[in-house]
């Protein structure tokens, strides 16, 4: 098949495309470059270097006719949402608009869209299920929310199969600092570097930490599957960023961190429920926390010693 990946080269978008291409099927990437890097993505592909919201994006379509479409390309920051919405609004909503009416007229057999936990906001009973009311928190969490609505009405207008995916709080080796899981590269960033780790607010705020190839897995499966709506991707699991740190300080040395001021639009305790994506998709998550973080640590530190390996 076909497969385009829009912000392929991304951490997530990379590693999705290393999950299909291991299959066997052919890869196309649609990527801004804006935090995305095309050293990420070493397999076979093509790639067209242009934002997703650009009209020219259909002519792509109809040049290459694409099967299945993997829409990872975002603004991905909450804080940014909430100082530059129409930035959030532009790439997110107008984006997806954009690639799901190109998908809808050239013959796109399904599109999976990458929603988001923060659809849910600071909801009281954990964990969340598909079906809990979403009072989102930042406009971030408003326009994936909308993007879902968005892809819904384009099954029923125009008879296009989409699956959105609300990630959970994804992380993994070649993630940059933004988005929801950035906390994980910050903090290993800071623990390979000797710097002290900033906290915000008491540090017993909790996540739910998916490893991206555990993403990369249920993004292939959901792709190939008749499953269409809206499933949770997580682990299941609440980690709190105080037990995130102590983590890290069983195969690192951690300086005591500094705690300040909880951010606006942040969100207290996150954790989702995953037996949808378990029952329909026949996926679990590979990954413990422990792995992934270690996995990553390992990844980061031998990334860093790159430079020095190749001047010798």
């Amino acid at each position: 098949m076909n497969v385009l990946i829009t912000g392929g080269y991304g951490f997530i978008g990379s590693a999705v495309a290393e999950r299909f291409y291991k299959e066997g099927h052919s890869i196309y990437i649609i990527d801004s470059l804006i935090t995305g890097r095309e050293e990420h993505v070493a397999i076979p592909h093509k790639s067209f270097l242009m934002n997703v919201e650009d009209p020219a994006c259909d002519q792509i379509f109809q040049s290459v006719g694409f099967d299945i479409v993997v829409h990872l390309a975002a603004q991905i920051d909450v804080v940014t949402s909430i100082n530059e919405p129409a930035v959030d609004t532009k790439t997110n909503i107008l984006g997806l608009v954009n690639i799901l009416n190109c998908a809808s007229k050239n013959g796109v057999k399904k599109v999976i869209f990458a929603s988001s936990a923060a659809v849910y906001g600071n909801a009281s009973t954990l964990p969340l299920k598909e079906d809990e009311i979403c009072e989102t928190e930042s406009m971030y969490g408003m326009n994936k929310r909308l993007g879902e609505l968005y892809c819904e009405k384009w099954g029923q207008f125009y008879g296009l199969d989409t699956l959105c995916f609300r990630f959970a709080n994804v992380y993994g080796p070649r993630q940059g600092n933004g988005g929801e899981g950035g906390v994980v590269s910050i903090f290993l960033q800071g623990v390979r570097d000797n710097r002290t780790l900033t906290v915000f607010g008491d540090g017993s705020q909790t996540r739910d930490f998916i490893y991206v190839h555990d993403v990369a897995d249920a993004v292939y499966r959901g792709a190939l599957s008749d499953a269409t709506g809206v499933m949770n991707l997580s682990t299941n699991r609440e980690t709190s960023i105080n037990e995130l740190i102590e983590t890290i300080r069983s195969f690192a040395t951690v300086k005591s961190p500094s705690y300040r001021e909880s951010r606006l639009g942040d969100i207290d305790r996150s954790c989702l429920d995953n037996t949808q994506v378990k029952h329909q998709l026949d996926w679990v998550p590979l990954y413990t926390i422990n792995e992934g973080l270690l996995l990553t640590y390992e990844w980061m530190t031998a990334a860093e010693l790159e430079p020095a390996i190749e001047k010798k």
